[in-house]
C-alpha cells in the first residue's frame, strides 16, 4: 500500500507539474540592455529560438542584436562579439566599478580571466591590493579618457577612406582611354598631397587644403562624440528588466561585419551537398601536405 501511494505521488507530480519551473531559465540580454527571461531552446547562425518563462510561448531574436546569455547559475554560454570587443578595450586601463549594489570600486589596472563560463575580474585596486569579482555582479566600468584614442582612430580613417573613395570615383567619371592607367590615376591621387621636393612633388595639390583641415576636424568631432555618449561607461549586468542601458553597447566595425559574412557563407555553403563535397577534398589535401 504504502508502495503504491508513492508511484501515485510520483505520477502527479510528473503529469501536473509546471515543467517551466523545473527548466533552467536563461536571461537574454541584447545591445541595449533590454532582458528576456526565458527557455533557450536552439542557436543557429541567424537565431536564438527560444520559449518565454512566463506563458511558455516561443520567440526567436536576430542573434547579430544578442549582447550575451547567461542562466540561473550564472553561467554565461553565448556572446557576442561586440562583448568581447568591449573587454579588449577596457582591460589594462584605469577606472571605476559600479557594482548592481550601487558600490564604487576604484581601480589603477582591470584584467578579465578566460574562464568564459564563469567570467571574472582581477580588479588592482588604487590601495595596492588585488581580487576577482563576477562579472554578472557588475552594472558598468567606467574607464580614464585614454579609451578615446579609439575615437581618434575612427575619425581618422572614415575622413581619410572617403577622400581616397571620392579620389577613386573621380578619377572614373574623368578617365581618358587614350592615357595610360598609372599617370591618370596618380595626377588624381597627386591633388592629395603637399609639396614634397626630394619626392619631385613640387606644387601643393588642390584638395590638399581640404585634407589638412578636414581630417582633424573629423578626429576631434569623433572624439567629442564619444564623450557626449559616453562611451567610456561599459554596461554588463542591467539593473532591473525594464531598465536598458544608458547607450548601447553594440560595437560598429566594417572588418568585423565583412569577416562574419564570409564565416556564415562559407558555413552555408559548406551545409550544401556541392560545397560540403568541395570543401572536404579541399581539406584533405591541405592535411596531406
Amino acid at each position: 500500500m504504502k508502495r503504491l501511494l508513492e508511484i501515485f505521488i510520483f505520477l502527479f507530480a510528473v503529469l501536473y507539474g509546471d515543467s517551466l519551473d523545473t527548466d533552467v531559465s536563461h536571461v537574454i540580454i541584447d545591445h541595449k540592455g533590454n532582458s528576456i527571461i526565458a527557455i533557450v531552446d536552439s542557436i543557429d547562425l541567424d537565431n536564438v529560438y527560444y520559449k518565454l518563462k512566463s506563458n511558455n510561448e516561443p520567440g526567436k531574436m536576430d542573434i547579430n542584436k544578442v549582447y550575451y546569455i547567461y542562466n540561473d547559475f550564472d553561467r554565461i554560454f553565448h556572446y557576442d562579439w561586440s562583448y568581447y570587443e568591449n573587454l579588449r578595450r577596457i582591460t589594462n586601463r584605469t577606472g571605476k566599478i559600479v557594482t548592481l549594489k550601487n558600490d564604487s570600486i576604484e581601480f589603477k589596472n582591470i584584467e578579465f580571466t578566460s574562464n568564459r563560463i564563469y567570467p571574472e575580474i582581477l580588479v588592482h585596486g588604487t590601495n595596492d591590493t588585488s581580487f576577482y569579482m563576477k562579472s554578472l555582479d557588475v552594472y558598468k566600468i567606467e574607464t580614464d579618457y585614454s579609451v578615446l584614442h579609439y575615437a581618434a582612430k575612427r575619425g581618422f580613417w572614415y575622413s581619410f577612406s572617403a577622400f581616397i573613395l571620392s579620389a577613386a570615383i573621380d578619377t572614373r567619371l574623368k578617365w581618358d582611354d587614350s592615357r595610360r592607367f598609372s599617370p591618370q590615376v596618380w595626377d588624381q591621387y597627386n591633388d592629395l598631397l603637399p609639396s614634397v621636393k626630394f619626392m619631385n612633388l613640387k606644387p601643393t595639390g588642390v584638395t590638399f587644403a581640404s585634407v589638412s583641415y578636414l581630417i582633424p576636424m573629423s578626429v576631434l568631432a569623433s572624439m567629442f562624440w564619444d564623450i557626449y555618449k559616453d562611451k567610456r561607461s561599459f554596461y554588463f549586468h542591467p539593473l532591473e528588466k525594464e531598465t536598458p542601458y544608458p547607450r548601447t553597447m553594440y560595437v560598429f566595425s566594417p572588418k568585423h561585419l565583412m569577416q562574419a559574412f564570409v564565416k556564415k557563407s562559407l558555413v552555408r555553403i559548406e551545409r550544401s551537398k556541392i560545397g560540403n563535397y568541395i570543401i572536404s577534398n579541399i581539406r584533405k589535401r591541405v592535411n596531406k601536405k
